[in-house]
């Protein structure tokens, strides 16, 4: 925050021309090559569908007009536009029974194949394998069986779960049948659990993600028309949101924890459930400290912003100075929503992708010898014997899929970085040509500014970025790890433990420290034209030299753009709880609820660095 002062005056010479950090350039461009290759990858080999709808044991997913031909085999890549559930050939044996898409899920008990004959003709909904013909098969010796034609004896009423025919509790159904089913949902992959869930909440994200950005551009008109006051309206408001917010997240787990899950009668429960309310605890005790701790810091800082009004005031005579500042964080929030949406689109495509050189034929076995390429409709169940298992059908999880996760996330984080380290840059350049305009300025700093960006320093941002990652990407491992370590029933070597917290706590100092230093090694960039590593020397000396001002400054002025971030991420986080509470297509709506907290507080970070840089 420096619209009036600044250490570094432009030299009397013009600045030498030239482009600043091009081998760092050449390396993000090559990064970006990579990464396309990959979408292009997982756009062509991956089905979001398959998380939300299931897939049968020939690899056509549920619901779907034109399926791929995955395997040799004449019922795989069928239409199953009709075909919306996925039915188990025996709910006793889930894990190797046969499944196939049906257009309706069981409404009765099932007791004979004169049964299934006359659901057919009432529903039109074949229980059968799709080769077979309901309305002329006579012969029924060995037709039912785990792995088909035809289901086993008796076939439960069922409703549709997850898109799945679950069997309704009976008397008969054997306990085993429960737990085998919910033991196998469960099993689905957490990761596609809740890549699924932020698939079906894509319309109440979009929605936040916009009122987000409408708050954000809200608390920046506070701080232009309100200066003297914004001090204490944030404090107040801060105060307010985090409350209500905190509010809300222990009445959303008590309403998880009391509500009562009613699966006709049955006593056991999807642990979907209980990790949903397992989460909405944690994060009821996180917003819980968070609040107290924001409530103390307000209560510290209350007699400390009065000197804050006249930095307020000249700051915004400068943004006033140069009104389309205020159009750079919409291009950043425009980039960023189309960075977020592409990331998103590829991690769900990578999760669902299957890679075209795999065998699928191999796969899928029958006391090890492959499904043969004909299939005679007349194939009897008793050829095979009791032993005979269906081996994986079709799986959708190879490694190479998991080995480009990585670089997903790679591009995670120096993606988002390299934007917001643009529009640092955008500001910087804008704001230092406002400062030392001459006769001879551009009469738009900002696109001058934005010029000189493309045109000579996006190496020096893309560097800056990456070292953020560099810093960054090892501290999520090292959490990952520690929170491994400590889920285990084994908690393993104190001192490892205490290594992890070290380390993590010494990579987020690190982090800290260089996005900070980038902060103003940028803006020496935008004056000088002079390589990021000489700039940032140039900017910690300044720093250094001016450490009790800068830090009396940056301290309690960032403390009161942060309560406005705090006041946009808890507005839109309390607006999306509540819509995704009234979504019934999801199962672990914890995740989306905290997807959606983290994209608001980036939004208003974007938005409200405008004051920070300037």
């Amino acid at each position: 925050m420096g619209c009036t002062q600044s250490e570094i005056a432009p030299q009397n010479e013009t600045p030498k021309k030239g482009c600043t950090d091009v081998l760092w350039l050449i390396i993000y461009v090559i990064f970006w090559i990579l990464m396309i290759i990959i979408a292009a990858i997982a756009f062509v080999y991956g089905n979001p569908q398959r998380l939300i709808n299931g897939y049968d044991s020939f690899g056509n997913t549920c619901g779907v007009k034109n399926n791929k031909k995955l395997i040799n085999f004449p019922l795989a890549g069928i239409s199953t536009a009709d075909k919306n559930y996925l039915f188990f050939m025996d709910v006793k044996e889930l894990r190797r029974s046969l499944k196939i898409c049906v257009k309706q899920c069981p409404n009765k008990k099932m007791e004979s194949f004169a049964d299934i004959q006359n659901f057919y003709k009432e529903t039109g909904s074949n229980l059968c394998r799709y080769d077979i013909n309901l309305n002329t098969t006579t012969n029924t010796n060995g037709l039912s069986n785990y792995i088909g034609p035809c289901p086993v004896f008796p076939v439960y009423d069922s409703f549709p779960l997850l898109n799945r025919c679950f069997p309704k509790s009976a008397k008969d159904v054997a306990q085993k049948v429960f737990t085998d089913f919910y033991d196998l949902l469960n099993s689905w992959d957490t990761i596609e659990q809740m890549l699924s869930d932020i698939y079906n909440s894509w319309k109440e994200m979009i929605i936040c993600v916009i009122i987000a950005f409408i708050f954000s551009l809200i608390m920046v008109s506070i701080l232009h028309l309100l200066a003297t006051l914004v001090s204490w309206i944030f404090m107040i408001v801060v105060s307010i949101a985090s409350v209500a917010g905190t509010a809300l997240l222990w009445y959303t787990y008590h309403e998880l924890r009391t509500k009562q899950r009613d699966f006709s009668d049955s006593t056991v429960f999807l642990a979907e459930s209980l990790k949903n309310e397992k989460a909405f605890l944690w994060y009821s005790i996180i917003a819980t400290i968070i609040t107290v701790i924001l409530l103390l810091l307000v209560w510290v800082m209350r007699s400390r912003v009065s000197f804050l009004a006249a930095l307020f005031k000249e700051t915004a005579h400068c943004l006033g100075s140069i009104p389309a500042l205020f159009l750079q964080p919409i291009i950043t929030f425009f980039f960023l929503v189309l960075f977020f949406t592409f990331w998103s689109f590829v991690v769900v495509c990578l999760a669902t992708a299957n890679y075209p050189g795999i065998p699928y034929k191999t796969n899928f076995l029958i006391n090890g010898t492959s499904v043969p390429d004909h299939v005679d409709k007349t194939i009897q169940a008793q050829n095979y014997n009791d032993s005979a298992t269906l081996k994986n059908q079709i799986q959708f999880d190879p490694m190479w899929v998991k080995s480009m996760w990585w670089m997903c996330l790679i591009c995670l984080v120096w993606g988002s970085e390299f934007i917001l380290g643009c529009q640092q840059m955008t500001i910087a350049g804008a704001v230092s040509h406002w400062y030392f305009r001459g006769p001879n300025a551009n009469p738009s700093p900002v696109l001058y500014s934005i010029g000189k960006l493309l045109k000579y320093h996006l190496g020096s941002v893309a560097k800056g970025s990456f070292l953020i990652t560099l810093f960054k990407i090892p501290r999520l491992i090292l959490t990952y790890l520690h929170a491994k370590l400590s889920s285990r029933a084994e908690k393993g070597s104190e001192c490892a433990k205490c290594g992890l917290k070290c380390g993590i706590c010494c990579f987020y100092c690190l982090e800290k420290f260089i996005r900070y230093l980038n902060h103003n090694a940028y803006t020496i960039i935008t004056i000088e034209r002079c390589h990021f590593c000489k700039a940032a020397a140039k900017a910690f000396s300044t720093i250094v030299n001016n450490a009790l001002q800068v830090a009396t400054i940056n301290s309690v002025g960032d403390f009161i753009l942060f309560l406005g971030k705090c006041i946009v991420t808890a507005v839109t986080g309390i607006i999306g709880l509540l819509l995704l509470k009234r979504n019934s297509d999801l199962h672990f709506f914890a995740i989306p609820t905290l997807v959606i907290c983290i994209f608001s507080f980036f939004i208003a970070h974007c938005i409200l660095s405008l004051y920070e840089v300037s």
